[in-house]
């Protein structure tokens, strides 16, 4: 069976942008589930859901730990390295994993350890999962990190560079059950007692803080730029782009995805948000109205603040495109409204998507109306909920 993408420097490539291309998607999907279940995290029980996606790009980077950028002398290490990697073998044992080179050290069993703790403490304290499904749950990342590491990120590599064992997996499993029984039976002994983990569903309606809005922008970016690098070196695996045009291929494809973020999508949405911000519940509305802005505004907005960042870091001025967002961000930190510059010269403000819609996180406690018929003795009901009294006698005498 061939290797992905033929091997070669060219597999590695995409691997070096998709590995983080894919991190940000995943960050974007679990603040968009959160803020749909609960509303925008807050409190400790948001500091809790941050710590979370924290673990989860921990485990990440972990698994494909240093991620090498080059083939030339990554697999010289053991008599497995020209075929492939695979389990190391035990500690005192010659590694047999391509490039790993040598056995576990007592820091590299610690880690193995130490990462996979906060999954067990937070699967307990934040998410409130019982040991069965907390140990299911772990036992299965701690598995897919040690193939991960062990096939050369899935292939992608030669050899698998990062040294790994069943004795990896297996300290996984146990931080994970460690973790779990100390947010079990040692949290509740803090002096004080700790606040509950597990947020609390409310209507997003306040005003968005700044670095709500800094992390929606910061999603954005890493969508489009780690978005055309993996999409460049696609190309470049299937010699649709030849050597020495990655460069302006990447410029192009990088223009292209923030051309469609920010400027197409906003424009079909209702809420006119790209797909950063939408992950993070937020949209444009109107300066004065609690209704989505019109399209025109929102374009001129674009062609005032993302366009113009784009064109700069496509041109190799980072700095002047980090200028012009500041000059926007300046006024939002200084105004009540939290308008930037081009909110203010277009009209707009940065809103929750909550308050352009209406719309209520999927686990906010409503109140129903009983059912008709459900309450003992009720007659005849107009309406859920309300049933008819009857009518007093006019002949009979009322009693004080």
């Amino acid at each position: 069976m061939g290797r992905p993408f033929g091997g070669g420097q060219a597999a590695i490539e995409v691997a070096l942008a998709v590995v983080p291309l894919l991190v940000v998607a995943g960050a974007a999907l679990y603040l968009r589930g959160q803020h749909r279940r609960y509303g925008w995290p807050h409190g400790w029980p948001g500091t809790l859901t941050a710590a979370a996606l924290v673990a989860g790009a921990a485990l990440a980077a972990y698994a494909v730990w240093p991620l090498p950028a080059s083939v030339d002398g990554l697999c010289t290490g053991g008599p497995g390295g020209a075929t492939g990697g695979g389990f190391t073998a035990p500690i005192g044992g010659a590694s047999t994993g391509g490039g790993a080179g040598a056995a576990h050290t007592a820091g590299s069993l610690a880690l193995a350890f130490g990462l996979f703790v906060p999954v067990g403490l937070l699967a307990r304290y934040r998410f409130r999962r019982g040991p069965v499904v907390t140990l299911l749950v772990g036992a299965a990342l701690a598995a897919s990190v040690g193939v991960v590491r062990a096939t050369g990120v899935l292939g992608l590599y030669p050899c698998g560079y990062a040294p790994t064992s069943p004795r990896l997996v297996a300290l996984g499993v146990a931080g994970v059950l460690a973790g779990w029984l100390a947010a079990r039976l040692l949290l509740p002994l803090w002096p004080g007692g700790l606040a509950r983990g597990w947020p609390v569903a409310v209507p997003d309606r306040v005003a968005p803080g700044l670095g709500r809005r800094m992390a929606g922008t910061l999603l954005d970016l890493g969508l489009w730029w780690f978005g055309s690098a993996a999409l460049v070196a696609l190309l470049h695996a299937y010699d649709v782009v030849g050597p020495g045009q990655d460069g302006r291929a990447r410029t192009v494809v990088f223009l292209g995805l923030a051309f469609v973020g920010a400027v197409a999508l906003p424009q079909l949405r209702r809420d006119r948000a790209t797909p950063g911000r939408a992950a993070v519940g937020l949209g444009l509305g109107e300066r004065e109205l609690p209704r989505p802005a019109s399209r025109r505004r929102v374009l001129l907005r674009t062609l005032l603040l993302q366009v113009p960042a784009a064109v700069l870091l496509t041109l190799g001025l980072p700095w002047v495109a980090l200028a012009v967002v500041a000059a926007h961000a300046a006024g939002a930190l200084v105004r009540p409204d939290g308008a930037g510059l081009a909110d203010l010269l277009c009209g707009v403000r940065v809103r929750t998507r909550s308050t352009l819609d209406g719309g209520l996180p999927s686990r906010l406690v409503r109140y129903s109306e009983p059912r008709e018929g459900a309450l003992a003795g009720a007659g005849p009901a107009t309406g859920p909920g309300q049933r008819l009294l009857p009518e007093p006698d006019p002949c009979r005498p009322r009693t004080p």
